[in-house]
């Protein structure tokens, strides 16, 4: 829908190009073709906020352009940029009535350049790359100077339209400079993984102030304890909503000393050199695994570099600070508290992501096909008691004494081959339960009497109520 935003005007222009204006008629019939693709406009806009999920906090009507290997369009909108692109629509046709006798020069040409410039200012509020942001936002001075220039009612129209397309060219030049440092610190300019990351306050100073970068010895910086930062988290919250984190007795469960390696949260971003350096160490394998089975998710730039991130409730906090620990040497900063809305209803979250780094790559390969998310084919050989301790912590639910794997971002058939793989390899007894019409995998209770002697060892204390036992 959003594509067609971005070529009904395009459409309107190509069929005004033909023509001429030697007769009223012509002149009429052009100036209906193009009202009537500016009306076009505003109706599937309409269409789009009517359809719109105000539930969801993730961008809506995603479209990817890959046909061309040297152009990478990404389109989408949120609920703010909605709103944005529904003002563009309402607004030229208005603008196009209220010039509808006024104009009597080269009427074809300014009809054209209004609805050259509609898509351009559509494809700002839609374009989920900054790069591309830029490139549009410049790419707006260009109608907008013609119009000026050709059609403004001022007799230093000249004067004000060089005075618009310079001071704000050279405005947007610092913009320009900002986003290439961006680049430069996470390989990509995409919104979802900009998002996700953070550049350090120090790092932005240094942008504002100095072209250079700070270049201070990264080994100097003092790691802060993770029970630290979750007293931090404390007190984000009133007190009449703390009911939603831990008693802080557990709290001396979630630094595991001498068993992974040093944090680098708060080091300045790493050169790309640095980061094809970094390697995930074999024991860390099976924890990724059954986290990325579980609620993880890989996310890819255009850089060929991958980030893992993974998001749980706001009352299991200290399992993701638990998993954030053995993971901190590859994120570069703590895990954020986040707010969604769904059905009317807010819910709090706590979510932790980690560097770009070619190393997760790997395990986007083996996990996503056309960037959806898939069951490994590999997984008979992958799967082990410890990582399917990590994805029953993620994403298991008790069932009386059974127990249930959420897997219902799987097909059925994925489902099938599960099932397979935890019977062959690790002798469980399992079945298909439906839950709203998704496949989930049942353990039975004879079953997990077996598992759980395997996997208690990996299991984080707070989340040994998914094997109904006490934590006490």
């Amino acid at each position: 829908m959003i594509t067609l935003l971005l070529v009904i005007p395009l459409i309107g222009s190509f069929c005004l190009l033909p023509f001429r204006e030697n007769s009223p008629s012509n002149i009429s019939r052009m100036k209906q073709i193009a009202l009537a693709t500016s009306l076009l406009n505003l109706f599937i806009s309409v269409l789009l906020w009517i359809e719109f999920d105000y539930n969801s906090t993730d961008y809506q009507f995603v479209y990817e352009f890959k046909e061309l290997s040297f152009c990478h369009l990404n389109v989408g909108v949120d609920g703010t940029s909605l709103y944005f692109v529904l003002l563009t629509t309402f607004i030229t046709p208005i603008c196009l009535l209220s010039n509808w006798t006024d104009i009597t020069e080269k009427i074809k040409y300014f009809l054209i350049s209004f609805l050259i410039l509609e898509t351009l200012q559509i494809a700002v509020f839609v374009v989920l790359d900054l790069l591309l942001f830029y490139i549009f936002f410049e790419s707006v001075l260009i109608p907008l100077f013609i119009i000026i220039l050709t059609w403004g009612a001022s007799s230093s129209r000249i004067r004000a339209a060089f005075l618009l397309f310079l001071y704000t060219l050279f405005g947007s030049l610092f913009m320009l400079l900002a986003i290439l440092t961006i680049y430069h610190y996470l390989g990509s300019t995409d919104f979802q993984l900009i998002s996700l990351t953070e550049i350090s306050l120090e790092s932005q100073k240094w942008l504002w102030l100095s072209p250079s970068f700070s270049k201070r010895n990264m080994t100097s910086r003092i790691n802060q304890n993770v029970k630290n930062y979750y007293h931090s988290l404390l007190e984000k919250f009133p007190r009449s909503n703390r009911n939603y984190l831990p008693s802080d007795n557990i709290t001396k469960d979630i630094v595991i000393y001498g068993s992974n390696l040093s944090s680098t949260v708060n080091y300045p971003p790493y050169t790309s050199i640095v980061r094809h350096m970094v390697k995930i160490p074999s024991n860390l394998n099976s924890i990724i695994l059954g986290l990325v089975l579980s609620d993880a998710w890989l996310f890819k730039n255009k850089a060929g570099n991958t980030l893992l991130a993974f998001k749980q409730s706001i009352d299991k906090s200290t399992f993701v600070l638990y998993v954030f620990n053995k993971l901190s040497h590859y994120c570069s900063r703590y895990p954020t508290i986040t707010s969604s809305t769904l059905k009317g209803k807010k819910f709090k979250g706590i979510v932790m992501t980690t560097r770009v780094y070619p190393c997760f790559t790997e395990w986007h390969s083996i996990f996503y096909v056309n960037n959806k998310k898939i069951v490994p084919l590999d997984l008979y050989n992958l799967l082990t008691y410890e990582a399917l301790a990590y994805w029953i912590m993620g994403d298991g639910t008790r069932e009386k004494k059974g127990l249930i794997l959420q897997t219902q971002s799987f097909t059925l058939k994925e489902v099938v081959f599960i099932i397979g793989v935890l019977i062959h390899k690790f002798d469980l007894k399992c079945s298909i339960y439906m839950q709203r019409n998704q496949p989930t995998i049942y353990i039975h209770t004879a079953s997990m009497k077996k598992l759980i002697p395997k996997i208690r060892p990996y299991f984080f204390k707070s989340m040994l109520y998914k094997l109904d036992i006490s934590d006490a």
